[in-house]
């Protein structure tokens, strides 16, 4: 099931460029106790004044608790529409997008969802704003956490995370083979990053030819000794359209106090740029 939302005009889109981006805004709830993260009216505003500096048009977003949660939210983003999916328990990942972007709903994707019962199912939108139009599917990979307490629940977190990985590759493989569309993008909250010496999770998706990870390299604005984990990845077709040079991370926490910043999340926000001028490849 999958819930839409709107608002009123407010911004426009560049006529050359679409920025795409996302943001894991860690538990964000509906306000209803209790809450993982409980935030006030002001802290939502907060999230939204971050977004709207993105200058965002398309933005992936990880840790929605349901559909109040995103209205909360998009009371303060006018312009903004929004599409949620519903297969991730309390943590469900949606798009958030400019009205003056068209984008659809295909729904949530259970083939990632690997261990029903701990895992996220992708969510899958098709999008287009000027001349390029494409599909995303907007993911929250398994993550290793402090939950992990022994070296069994390390190394279970670690294969799940694998074979996720698997899974997106098989699923861009197989559009490629037999759909029409060659420009695919998944985005989101990988909880890991390409090249990875010891470990590696995300092999698969690393070895497909097809597909190109755009912000391999970047570094996580929290701890710029540590290789960032939210990533955009696009097929080889929708990479030719990206512009290298503005790719961005936003730094809340250098903007703001500690206290503000911590109630905004743990990642930060991040975007970049495709063109939109060019004729459509498909």
């Amino acid at each position: 099931m999958v819930a839409a939302y709107s608002g009123c005009s407010a911004t426009q889109t560049s006529t050359r460029t679409v920025t795409i981006g996302t943001f894991n805004i860690e538990w964000l709830g509906d306000g209803i106790e209790p809450e993982q993260k409980p935030r006030a009216e002001e802290d939502y505003a907060a999230i939204a004044q971050l977004i709207a500096q993105s200058n965002a048009d398309v933005l992936a977003v990880q840790e929605i608790e349901n559909d109040s949660a995103m209205r909360r939210l998009l009371r303060y983003l006018p312009g903004w529409r929004g599409l949620l999916g519903h297969g991730g328990h309390r943590q469900n990942v949606g798009v958030l997008y400019r009205s003056t972007v068209q984008c659809t709903s295909l729904g949530d994707y259970y083939p990632l969802a690997v261990n029903p019962e701990r895992n996220r199912a992708g969510f899958v939108v098709e999008c287009r704003a000027g001349n390029f139009d494409w599909l995303m599917m907007v993911v929250h990979l398994k993550s290793s956490s402090r939950y992990d307490s022994t070296e069994e629940l390390r190394r279970t977190a670690i294969e799940q995370r694998r074979e996720q990985a698997a899974v997106l590759a098989a699923w861009i493989d197989s559009l490629l083979a037999h759909g029409r569309e060659r420009d695919i993008l998944i985005v989101g909250d990988f909880n890991d990053f390409p090249r990875r010496s010891r470990l590696p999770t995300l092999t698969a998706l690393e070895r497909d030819t097809a597909v190109v990870f755009l912000t391999e390299g970047m570094t996580s604005c929290l701890d710029h000794r540590r290789k960032a984990i939210d990533h955009i990845v696009a097929t080889t077709s929708a990479a030719r359209r990206w512009i290298a040079e503005r790719r961005r991370m936003l730094d809340h926490r250098a903007m703001l106090p500690d206290r503000a910043a911590d109630r905004i999340s743990d990642h930060c926000l991040l975007v970049g740029e495709f063109e939109i001028s060019s004729p459509d490849s498909d």
